[in-house]
């Protein structure tokens, strides 16, 4: 049951960051990046310092890895700003099904960094993912414009951030966590302090909305990982293809490229053969455990006690 209710915590979370990303893109119509990128955070950290007191987080005994939260509030930094901007030019879709490759860098980057075993099916696999970005994009056939580079950076901003919470993810206050993010953005948008400009009153509302659904989708995705394993959530950011392609039509006018269709489902494909690879490969480590500690010391004798007559 909590395998359960963390997936479906997931699949919350994602359609919430899909409804942030279309209030983003709505807000990109009328408003610079960084101004929004600041809105968006001030709504949130709202709701941020309200858990942080309930929770009693501010202590600094609360903070276990400093090191790795500053470099996840960085990474949340750069990746906001890509996104957004990515988002401001290109339709939800596209931007999703190639950040989709994340994982494939994951894979690639636990090979060389972490000394993880990838043997020629996973290599071929992580072959094939790639391939179905190439689809997506066609270089050489359609010109890649600053928001599939922007899309482009959010893949290794992805990765890098998979990599952290992987490594800090049970350890760290959830608030804690959420605020590091918070705090990378709000740094991120003082580069464009200058752009900004007073939001019409009637925008308000809608960035409001937009900084609840966001910090509220950052609570969802954490409690999902706290509750369920990372290869049965990691799966559910598929789900986020499934809003963005109706909401790009009907909302923003976007119909759905074939080709880049295509690649999303090669990238998807790709990666769900990686987890159940690693899935697999957890799975036998585990019975491995198992099977030590059941099978005796052969190195330790039993004991036999022979009991004395009395005569």
């Amino acid at each position: 049951m909590p395998r359960l209710t963390g997936v479906l915590f997931a699949i919350a979370a994602n359609g919430l960051f899909a409804t942030s990303d279309t209030l983003v893109k709505l807000l990109s119509l009328r408003y610079p990046i960084f101004q929004i990128i600041a809105m968006q955070a001030g709504v949130a950290c709202m709701v941020v310092g309200i858990v942080i007191w309930r929770d009693k987080a501010y202590r600094l005994s609360a903070v276990r890895n400093p090191k790795m939260l500053i470099g996840r509030g960085f990474l949340a930094g750069i990746g906001t700003v890509s996104g957004f901007y990515a988002f401001s030019l290109l339709p939800l879709a596209d931007v999703y099904a190639i950040t989709f490759g994340s994982p494939l860098v994951v894979t690639v980057a636990a090979a060389w960094l972490l000394g993880e075993r990838t043997g020629p099916a996973r290599w071929a696999a992580i072959l094939v993912g790639f391939s179905g970005i190439l689809i997506m994009v066609q270089p050489g056939h359609a010109a890649l414009s600053l928001g599939h580079l922007a899309a482009f950076l959010n893949v290794f901003v992805g990765a890098g951030v998979i990599l952290i919470m992987r490594t800090i993810g049970s350890q760290e206050n959830r608030a804690v966590m959420v605020a590091a993010v918070m705090a990378g953005q709000l740094t991120a948008s003082l580069a464009g302090v200058y752009l900004s400009h007073a939001p019409a009153w009637s925008d308000l509302g809608l960035v409001t909305l937009s900084g609840f659904v966001m910090v509220s989708a950052q609570f969802l995705m954490l409690e999902a990982l706290r509750r369920a394993p990372a290869s049965s959530v990691a799966p559910m950011q598929y789900t986020k293809l499934v809003w963005a392609l109706p909401i790009g039509l009907f909302v923003f006018g976007d119909e759905p490229k074939p080709h880049v269709l295509a690649g999303a489902l090669v990238v998807i494909g790709s990666v769900l053969y990686l987890l159940a690879q690693g899935r697999r490969a957890e799975s036998r480590m585990a019975h491995l455990r198992r099977s030590a500690t059941a099978r005796p010391d052969p190195s330790v004798q039993p004991q036999r006690l022979e009991g004395k007559k009395l005569g």
